[in-house]
């Protein structure tokens, strides 16, 4: 079982007022510093959950970005495919948080993804295709996600949107997915509708498989997730009585435990609650990506949950 993941990796710069945010005002708050990127995290969550996984990505070679690749080395992630280009600037996420732990407003600079070019793809292209399944993030451009999922039609292949603005570039390419995990925003902006209750919901997952998806999985915030796939659909509401300490990362720990669902040839139904438990481990820390998550602890979570 291998799964490759194709998609950024970030410094974060995260900050977290300690009362309600005062607009244009200095906000008294706490700051961090740490890897990430959606492909990152998602690669990251997998290591701690068993997964056998691959990155594929660029770094610029200073120190933090040098120091990120190692980090997944020595979680086990194979980094073999890991471009570091001297002089670029690293890949880089400034998030500020509310009081409640959500995010409040994001920038992103990412031009170093540029990098990840079809050419590159096609060098490694066999291992690729060797893999179980390979995720794409939203970050990748337009011309990656094109020429990667033709290249790869043969492999099972899952899209996390990232968000609303990147993911307009693969409006026409959502039906060569296998599983795709966009959340309403996102599924708005794919399929050029408007989402305001449960049924809007489920017409989003009918659309997704009529383009060709198999496994749909649209996630709510705090009203939780959708599933839908052949024969099966249904809601799952996050359990109460949360402690959220940070919602960052909480999407990459779904989207990884989805990429081990589809290796594994789970259901949608299946991979959705084991998602569900991730992302509340995830909430728990106030890390991205909760050092403590395990398969044990999932299981542990999703039985107590029953």
């Amino acid at each position: 079982m291998k799964i490759g993941i194709i998609g950024g990796i970030n410094i974060d710069i995260e900050g977290a007022p300690l009362k309600s945010i005062k607009y244009h005002d200095s906000n008294p708050g706490k700051i961090r510093l740490s890897y990430g990127g959606v492909g990152r995290n998602m690669a990251e969550n997998l290591a701690r959950l068993g997964g056998d996984c691959a990155m594929i990505s660029c770094v610029g070679d200073e120190p933090m970005s040098i120091g990120a690749v190692d980090h997944l080395k020595n979680l086990g992630v194979d980094v073999s495919h890991i471009r570091v280009l001297p002089g670029e600037m690293p890949s880089m996420y400034l998030s500020i948080l509310d009081e409640k732990g959500d995010m409040e407003v994001a920038i992103s600079d990412m031009d170093i993804v540029n990098n990840i070019t079809p050419i590159y793809i096609d060098e490694i292209r066999h291992d690729l295709e060797s893999m179980d399944v390979v995720a794409l993030d939203g970050n990748l451009t337009g011309e990656l996600l094109e020429h990667a999922t033709a290249v790869l039609r043969g492999t099972k292949l899952f899209f996390d949107p990232v968000s609303a603005n990147k993911c307009v570039k693969a409006k026409d390419l959502v039906g060569r997915f296998f599983a795709i995990k966009p959340n309403m925003i996102e599924a708005e902006t794919l399929l050029d509708m408007k989402i305001e209750d449960d049924e809007d919901v489920e017409e989003a997952g009918r659309r997704f498989m009529e383009m060709g998806v198999a496994k749909v999985f649209i996630t709510l915030g705090e009203k939780g997730v959708f599933f839908m796939e052949k024969g099966d659909q249904g809601f799952i509401r996050p359990a109460k009585g949360m402690t959220i300490k940070s919602a960052t990362g909480a999407g990459d720990s779904f989207s990884a435990c989805v990429l081990l669902g589809l290796a594994l040839g789970m259901r949608a139904s299946a991979i959705a609650e084991m998602g569900m438990a991730a992302s509340r481990i995830t909430m728990e820390s106030d890390k991205a990506v909760n050092e403590n998550i395990s398969m044990e602890l999932i299981k542990q979570l999703m039985n107590k949950e029953m």
